[in-house]
């Protein structure tokens, strides 16, 4: 389990954000993931608009009904992230749900770098391109990205497949196939938290038959990816994630 990983500074993190949005009920490991579509709308005004579409099946979990927050100013909401703990800290809303988790590193293998939460929902990114999750549903179990990876955090335009892994009804393995294409969108300066550099926009779409999805990156003259809307799978969708802290 991711959790056994995590330390108390981004438990911490997580009922921060609670404390600063005025929920009346926050602190469980599911009220801290699912943090109301207030907080998340929040988020969203702070890191700027991320978008993004897909066709397929949407989960039907959604989260949990709360009183709506009274609204709150997101710069504190960032700040309250950031002091809770010292290292790097990302913030990542699912978009069908709305539910909010703060995730930091908990480990490193190379170019791959796993990111959990407190109640240890995990994601690991190649270079900050999403090559699988843990804990969120019907997971991303593994990927092959590679020429991905290179064009995205080259900045470059280019024509590549992807391979995605997940699990079936049965337990076996699937593979989803997918042609892509990436596209330089223009350039913004991403200014949140402790980032503050200029990006250029990257948009990533791909298709098999019927399932298509665009991700979208901002990426740093150094390869960072500063946030970006990547999709997970059909039932689960995309997550917007916003780094505070690199």
């Amino acid at each position: 389990m991711l959790g056994h990983y995590l330390t108390k500074p981004l438990r911490a993190a997580g009922l921060a954000l609670c404390a600063v949005a005025g929920l009346t009920a926050c602190g469980s490991d599911t009220q801290e993931i699912e943090l109301s579509k207030a907080t998340a709308g929040f988020f969203k005004q702070a890191t700027g608009k991320v978008t993004s579409k897909a066709s397929g099946g949407k989960s039907g979990a959604k989260a949990a009904t709360e009183q709506p927050a009274a609204p709150a100013d997101p710069n504190v909401l960032v700040a309250k992230a950031l002091s809770a703990t010292k290292g790097p800290i990302a913030i990542v809303v699912r978009l069908d749900t709305n539910a909010v988790l703060a995730m930091n590193p908990v480990g490193r293998n190379g170019d791959h770098v796993t990111w959990g939460s407190a109640p240890g929902q995990g994601i690991t990114y190649q270079r900050g391109v999403m090559s699988n999750t843990r804990g969120l549903g019907e997971d991303l179990m593994s990927s092959r990205i590679d020429a991905a990876v290179a064009a995205i955090t080259s900045r470059s335009d280019a024509d590549y497949t992807r391979k995605h892994y997940y699990l079936g009804d049965l337990g076996q393995t699937t593979e989803l196939s997918l042609n892509c294409s990436l596209r330089r969108a223009g350039t913004e300066k991403v200014a949140v938290g402790e980032i503050n550099a200029n990006a250029v926009i990257l948009k990533e779409s791909c298709r098999k038959d019927e399932i298509s999805f665009t991700n979208i990156y901002w990426v740093d003259g150094a390869g960072r990816v500063l946030k970006s809307s990547q999709w997970v799978g059909q039932r689960i969708g995309s997550l917007a994630i916003q780094n505070l802290r690199l």
